[in-house]
């Protein structure tokens, strides 16, 4: 027997959300891998949900500053998002996936650590050759193979640069897709859910 799609959090939320909003169950099925009863038990399953003793659980209350309240507000503004609340809740929902370290990131910046270690001893050995023939008021010791050495040893360090940037890139790219999957759905929405 083939194995089923496990449904997050979130996706649940949105096929409810969806569902409600008039979206077939058989398209929902088709977008998420999953049969039509997988559907239909996730929205009654996330009404019973809402409506289990009449009020959500609890409330949290959060301190920011007016700058990042302005910001969140310009965030959701963007994304056409009418209210703190509703993308608040989403968001948390989305938290596991977002706030999971990438371990594919992690492997590589070590490794470029590890380069980054070896570049600054062999700058290191070069600086401390150069230091003790002038203290000793020798010649620099400062043949054209250690200058090629230095040039390889600058161009290292520009390319682990560009790495550890699109790294960064790609990381970002990730978690604002993560981060618009979990808001997805609540463009254009009044107080009461209805758009």
């Amino acid at each position: 027997m083939p194995r089923r799609r496990r449904l997050s959090e979130i996706e649940r939320s949105t096929i409810a959300q969806e569902r409600r909003n008039g979206v077939s169950a058989a398209s929902l099925a088709a977008r998420y891998d999953v049969s039509l009863k997988t559907i239909y038990n996730v929205v009654n399953h996330w009404g019973e949900r809402q409506t289990a003793n009449g009020s959500r659980s609890r409330v949290v209350g959060i301190r920011v500053s007016d700058d990042d309240l302005r910001r969140f507000d310009a965030a959701l503004s963007r994304r056409r998002i009418a209210h703190r609340s509703d993308a608040m809740r989403r968001l948390m929902l989305a938290a596991e996936g977002v706030f999971l370290p990438d371990d594919e990131m992690c492997d590589e910046l070590r490794s470029l650590g590890a380069a980054l270690n070896r570049v600054g001893n062999n700058v290191n050995q070069i600086a401390r050759r150069l230091n003790e023939a002038k203290v000793r008021g020798e010649r620099l010791p400062y043949p054209a193979s250690s200058h090629r050495d230095v040039r390889a040893l600058a161009g290292l360090v520009f390319d682990l640069a560009d790495q550890v940037q699109e790294m960064s890139r790609a990381r970002r790219s990730v978690l604002d897709l993560e981060i618009s999957s979990a808001l997805a759905g609540l463009a254009g929405k009044d107080e009461n859910g209805a758009e």
